[in-house]
């Protein structure tokens, strides 16, 4: 499966170990081949802009920031997690996956 992730942080980045394709905005998912997209919600200026058909849309923020959540729900994401769940769920997404 392919992933692209809004991801901005440096460090965040390094957990993904290679396993995905890093970009800034949900229009550059178009030109990408990709089955799901994940989308760091608290450096996201527009989680609507992420309503992506036949695309698995994951979000994830801080635990304490349930209105950014309800964003990612109301603009159709497919799982919105907080942070350290998300983490915690990182390497069985990304398990299998095929570099890009």
């Amino acid at each position: 499966m392919k992933i692209a992730a809004v991801i901005p942080n440096l460090f965040d980045r390094s957990r993904f170990g290679g396993k995905v394709t890093f970009i800034d905005t949900a229009d550059e998912v178009k030109a990408l081949n990709v089955e799901r997209v994940i989308v760091d919600l608290d450096r996201c200026d527009d989680p609507t802009s992420f309503r992506l058909d036949g695309i698995h849309v994951v979000g994830f923020g801080p635990h304490i920031d349930s209105g950014l959540f309800q964003k990612a729900v109301d603009a159709g994401f497919d799982e919105v997690m907080p942070r350290s769940v998300f983490f915690r769920r990182l390497p069985e997404m990304l398990d299998g996956e095929s570099e890009t």
